[in-house]
């Protein structure tokens, strides 16, 4: 299992081995160590990092770690890959909009190119391509200023570019799925898991032990770890659906 992707997907830092990514933006483990574990993986590679953009660069930075530089890194070492692999790839795009980003064609054509380059080292196997996760009602959203016209700004790019997404994966003449029949293509939306996870947590704040009042299993009772990031347990949901659907696959 490979997965590329950005700060919902960064699992952090190993000590040793093949290690990518910065830190991991969550309480607990992230969905791609969840889904990992429930199949069983043999081997798992995680190539995403916190901050990634669709392209090349980073929102701190422009010279490496963007989606497209993984894809670029696996390649290099991957000229070609059998045995019936599963990459999942979150596109990224989120984090380009929350650099001030509004062009929602570039953010497209890098996706495009990266899904065109997964799939040219592809012979056999699943490519599953994730959503970008809606963050306009995130904490760090809500207490932002102009709340409301920044919420409605990403909301609508993040829903125009996974408008665009459906058709690059779905097409149904030039769509990935049906340009390479040897793969197996799935598009899952994570809007739909996240939204279901979070419907009876706290989504306004996120979590915090530092207070005098707080109650045994408090933790359980919230959707994110910090202003923008979900908690565990939003990606333990996220993992148990991508599992689902890989199953009826």
């Amino acid at each position: 299992m490979v997965v590329f992707g950005d700060s919902l997907s960064d699992d952090g830092v190993e000590a040793e081995g093949e290690s990518h990514g910065f830190l991991r933006n969550c309480n607990g483990k992230v969905w791609p160590e969840y889904v990992a574990n429930m199949l069983e993986c043999e081997r798992y590679l995680n190539y995403a990092y916190s901050g990634a953009k669709s392209g090349i660069g980073n929102f701190y930075f422009d010279s490496f770690s963007g989606v497209q530089w993984q894809i670029n890194q696996f390649l290099t070492n991957n000229k070609f890959l059998s045995d019936d692999p599963l990459v999942i790839l979150q596109t990224g795009g989120t984090i380009d909009f929350f650099g001030g980003d509004s062009n929602v064609t570039e953010v497209i054509e890098n996706i495009q190119q990266t899904i065109q380059n997964v799939t040219q080292t592809l012979s056999s196997g699943t490519l599953v391509v994730l959503s970008l996760l809606d963050v306009s009602n995130s904490p760090g959203v809500q207490a932002a200023q102009d709340s409301e016209g920044l919420q409605e700004k990403l909301g609508s790019l993040i829903a125009e570019t996974n408008r665009q997404l459906h058709h690059i994966v779905l097409d149904n003449d030039l769509g990935t799925r049906r340009l390479n029949p040897f793969l197996r293509v799935k598009l899952i939306d994570i809007n739909t898991i996240a939204l279901a996870a979070m419907q009876s947590l706290n989504t306004t704040e996120p979590f915090t032990h530092h207070t005098p009042d707080l109650m045994p299993q408090a933790i359980y009772r919230y959707a994110y770890h910090d202003l923008w990031n979900p908690s565990t347990i939003v990606h333990y949901h996220i993992a148990k659906e991508i599992v689902r659907q890989l199953q009826q696959f």
